[in-house]
């Protein structure tokens, strides 16, 4: 039954090959531009490290000597820009451990070459950090070690980096034990790493920067990376002592430039670590006298994604936009079956007449709907890459994130499917309550 249904559906389309064409072209511009979209929501939407980003939290405490440093949005709301701390408070958390695991991290950036000066790669991304910090986020190393906490207290000028860069430095992956360049300093590669890209890049977290592509290349301890001068990439508030050269020069000890993350695994350790941070932020503003009122944050990455408006409003509205486009499509199509399946009304009814019940003509044409759509989803495959490949052409810090992974890709034919049967229910209904006997009579 169901066989005989679908040969005569897709006989259906053969028949009537530039109305069958029109309504897959309709059907698959919907459902590209619906994948479009929705493909870049998924990819900004998702867990940047599952099975561990549940553990994972931000803690930022105020001890800056300052006025506030707040900015109005555009909308004219008041939003507090808070990411960072000092580095005396990320010293003080760090000693006291009072979470599972911990880091203190920040974005460096440098030149990075041989030490000879060969094999220069120029605005390398680097991030100053902890020894925790690989086995919190789940950093996996290919070659060699992590450095320890004493390496850590010690200052060592040691370094991980990932394997992409050590092939072009080096020609080989395996560059433990040579030493690279960073600007003018020395540091020894005691690891290499796997390329690590969370996505959406959470930690360390530039505004409107969310891609994984913007990823580091090379790990090393921040204290160690002080020593050596490289360059802050950024900073939020700092004391009225700060000493700045310049608009863009940053004094560590005196500015908020350090991101501080902890694990925590249970309901109780978050509950008695954000405690913790409270009083260690009323403590601190007891101790300096400060006019500004004690504060502290405990955001999940979660929180702290949303906070950070990484999935932007603009984006979802292109989503409702986009889905709206393809209800417009729909009607479109449904209109085009249903003069397409009326226009045999005669062979419907002499069908009837020799015994096909309703359900037999009900089920043909669902199924031609069905083709309609599937082939319309066959048609969008290209026409959704094409509409991504557009978008990551555009530089707004997320777009080349707009990727069609396997979960879109199914889901773009789960989608096609759907539509195909919501739009032929309607036509298919109207051909199966065809009048077999005025429709014999007529013919």
């Amino acid at each position: 039954m169901i066989r005989y249904s679908l040969e005569l559906a897709l006989h259906g389309l053969r028949r009537s090959p530039k109305s069958t064409l029109l309504a897959v072209v309709t059907v698959a511009l919907g459902l590209a531009a619906s994948m479009t979209t929705l493909a870049l929501l998924h990819m900004l939407s998702a867990d940047p490290l599952p099975g561990r980003s549940q553990h994972l939290y931000l803690a930022w405490v105020d001890t800056v000597q300052a006025k506030p440093d707040n900015y109005a949005s555009l909308n004219g709301v008041t939003v507090e820009n808070y990411k960072r701390i000092k580095m005396a408070d990320a010293q003080a958390l760090l000693q006291a451990h009072r979470a599972v695991r911990q880091t203190a991290l920040a974005g460096l950036g440098a030149e990075v070459s041989m030490v000879d000066g060969g094999h220069l790669q120029r605005d390398q991304l680097l991030l100053g950090t902890t020894s925790e910090f690989m086995p919190m986020m789940g950093l996996a190393l290919r070659y060699g070690r992590n450095w320890s906490a004493a390496e850590d207290a010690a200052r060592a000028p040691v370094a991980v980096i990932d394997v992409e860069l050590a092939k072009k430095l080096f020609g080989t992956g395996n560059a433990v034990g040579r030493s690279i360049r960073l600007d003018k300093a020395v540091f020894r590669v005691i690891g290499v790493s796997t390329p690590f890209s969370p996505s959406p890049h959470f930690y360390d977290l530039d505004r409107w920067v969310f891609s994984a592509t913007h990823r580091e290349s090379v790990f090393l301890p921040y204290a160690a990376a002080l020593d050596a001068g490289i360059k802050l990439t950024g900073a939020d508030e700092c004391d009225a002592t700060a000493t700045r050269k310049s608009l863009f020069d940053h004094d560590p000890a005196h500015c908020g430039w350090l991101s501080y993350w902890v694990e925590l695994d249970t309901p109780a350790q978050v509950a008695d670590f954000r405690a913790y941070l409270s009083r260690y932020a009323r403590e601190q503003h007891q101790l300096s006298g400060s006019p500004r009122p004690a504060a502290s944050r405990l955001f999940s990455v979660s929180e702290w994604l949303t906070r950070q408006n990484v999935v932007p409003d603009n984006v979802r509205l292109n989503v409702w936009l986009a889905g709206s486009f393809l209800l417009l499509c729909m009607a479109n199509v449904a209109g085009l079956l249903t003069a397409r399946f009326l226009h045999r009304s005669s062979e419907i009814g002499i069908r009837r007449a020799l015994g096909a019940p309703r359900r037999a003509i009900f089920a043909q044409h669902v199924l031609e709907a069905a083709a309609v759509s599937v082939l319309g989803g066959v048609l969008a495959w290209p026409l959704t890459l094409l509409g991504l490949w557009i978008l990551r052409k555009q530089e707004q810090g997320f777009t080349d994130m707009a990727r069609l992974d396997p979960v879109m890709f199914g889901g773009l034919f789960a989608l096609a499917l759907a539509v195909g049967l919501l739009v032929g229910l309607l036509p298919a209904w109207r051909a199966s309550t065809v009048e077999p006997g005025l429709q014999v009579k007529s013919a």
